[in-house]
């Protein structure tokens, strides 16, 4: 019987230490679907996920607290080579968690979804509001999640 694939979570606040999972996010983001804006100020106020295997970086995220209190989450991603295994829902476990962590008590997770990926949250539990919007050239949708 094949050995479950064990990845490790690692989480930096700031930039400071930050660089795998910019890698990744870059990766991604910039190189494979061609966003201009990816690294903005939040980046220094965010904690960020990296998600390895061995020591490899293959998956990132990033979550911050805005200012009227909701936890946003952002950046989630996979390499295309580690697509199709399920970490994206362990990464997405793995913010909801750190979110009940930080807020110590029921919070709100709110992101701004890739219209072609809000099937996957919503199968994790989020809800769409409000209409599709362009974020560069990408169809975007609001969705939240009461943790």
């Amino acid at each position: 019987m094949a050995k479950k694939q064990e990845y490790q979570f690692n989480w930096t606040q700031g930039k400071k230490g930050s660089d795998d999972a910019f890698f990744v996010r870059a990766s991604v983001f910039v190189v494979e679907q061609g966003f201009k804006v990816e690294f903005d100020d939040l980046d220094k106020i965010s904690w960020h996920l990296t998600v390895y295997d061995r020591e490899e970086p293959i998956g990132a995220a990033r979550l911050y607290q805005d200012e009227n209190g909701i936890w946003q989450l952002g950046r989630i991603c996979v390499l295309e080579n580690y697509r199709g295994k399920h970490l994206g829902n362990q990464i997405l476990s793995a913010c909801e968690e750190k979110i009940r962590t930080l807020a110590k008590g029921p919070a709100v997770a709110h992101l701004s979804a890739q219209v072609r990926a809000k099937g996957f949250y919503r199968k994790n539990g989020y809800i769409e509001s409000g209409e599709e919007y362009l974020d560069e050239f990408c169809p975007h949708i609001s969705m939240s999640k009461e943790l």
